[in-house]
């Protein structure tokens, strides 16, 4: 395979570290500390420069405990600061994004721009929907705990593979040992490295194990196909492969046959929120109750006449498009059309405009 080279001189240019603080500030330009190196930008875009030159553009992180949407789970966030972390992280992306994108699996969600639940959700509806006479059988697992358990020695020897500008390496060296273990939840780099990371799993999938359908959302893969066996050896070379990588796979993997709507036998492929079967969809049970809840919510307030606060008109609208390209349509009658939506886009639009006048004063 070529190596790619004269990555660094992109990386440390004064014009690249421009454009780093100015996209690192989107959303953030409010804050005071933001706010000053945008004032001077020129003067902050040549420290950075010199900054990643000389391998100083790092400060401790600082770490927050969140739970993680409606499983719950509590994770550890180690959160950069503005300057110059997120800013150099920034300029090393802008390089190889476009290195990285290109060598991506097109079925491969969740980190790359563009491909998200609704790709990685397209991507069953492939198989159950179009080709159900192939999506017989799913084997479903993920990696356990991936962002803390990426070998830092692996995932060096990965860019080496890739590209031969060793001071660029020093860079992305940097910090790639700027957390241990494994890679930092929180860093604008962190998602690109691990898919960077799981590339070559892809294609050890596809071309090796021949399996019809392989779609990945960050580390949980679901693999379709019509013969059990083909998934069964696709399991075997999958686990070896990450055992090689210091990786393993969460023991509540999976692998069965797919529920059909005619026989009403096997099961459904609980899959990014929703639950595919062939020939259907429908919503995951867990997000159905929350929607549920906060229907009846919303119809309380209106029923009793009461202000409807933004971050419910606009968390409903947020939930309802879960029932986008689904056939959940008795949820939809009861809980959505019931709903009087003009009334809550038009919280929403309000609260929109008053936000946009107190940033014009």
């Amino acid at each position: 395979m070529k190596r790619i080279g004269h990555v660094y001189e992109k990386i440390v240019s004064v014009e690249n570290c421009k454009m780093a603080i100015e996209n690192a500030s989107k959303g953030k330009k409010r804050r005071r500390e933001v706010a000053y190196v945008l004032n001077n930008l020129d003067a902050f875009a040549e420290d950075l420069s010199k900054r990643l030159i000389a391998l100083n553009f790092l400060t401790p992180y600082k770490k927050r405990i969140i739970s993680d949407g409606l499983s719950g789970k509590e994770r550890e966030l180690q959160i950069p600061a503005f300057y110059p972390d997120q800013c150099a992280h920034h300029a090393i992306i802008q390089i190889l994004k476009p290195l990285i994108e290109k060598s991506s699996y097109e079925w491969s969600c969740a980190n790359i721009p563009k491909r998200g639940m609704d790709k990685a959700s397209k991507g069953v509806e492939r198989a159950t929907i179009r080709d159900p006479r192939h999506a017989k059988y799913c084997l479903k697992l993920d990696i356990r705990k991936f962002y803390p358990s990426v070998p830092h020695d692996k995932l060096k020897e990965r860019f080496r593979e890739k590209f031969k500008d060793e001071r660029a390496l020093q860079i992305i060296d940097k910090v790639i040992d700027s957390h241990s273990p494994g890679l930092p939840i929180g860093n604008y780099t962190s998602p690109w490295f691990a898919e960077f990371f799981l590339q070559p799993l892809d294609m050890l999938i596809k071309q090796e194990c021949h399996i019809r359908y392989h779609i990945r959302y960050a580390d949980d893969m679901t693999l379709i196909d019509s013969n059990k066996k083909k998934l069964r050896k696709a399991f075997a070379l999958i686990k070896e492969y990450l055992a090689a990588k210091t990786l393993e796979i969460k023991k509540d993997y999976q692998l069965f046959k797919i529920r059909s709507d005619k026989t009403k036998k096997g099961r459904k492929i609980d899959f990014v929120g929703k639950c595919f079967a062939r020939g259907y969809t429908t919503i995951r049970k867990r997000r159905a109750l929350a929607f549920m809840r906060h229907s009846r919510f919303v119809q309380k307030l209106i029923r009793l006449g009461r202000p409807i606060a933004f971050r419910v008109a606009a968390g409903f609208l947020s939930r309802s498009s879960c029932l986008k390209h689904t056939n959940s349509y008795g949820l939809k009658k009861k809980y959505y059309d019931t709903v009087d939506i003009k009334k809550l886009k038009e919280v929403v639009r309000n609260e929109s405009k008053r936000q946009l006048r107190a940033r014009c004063a």
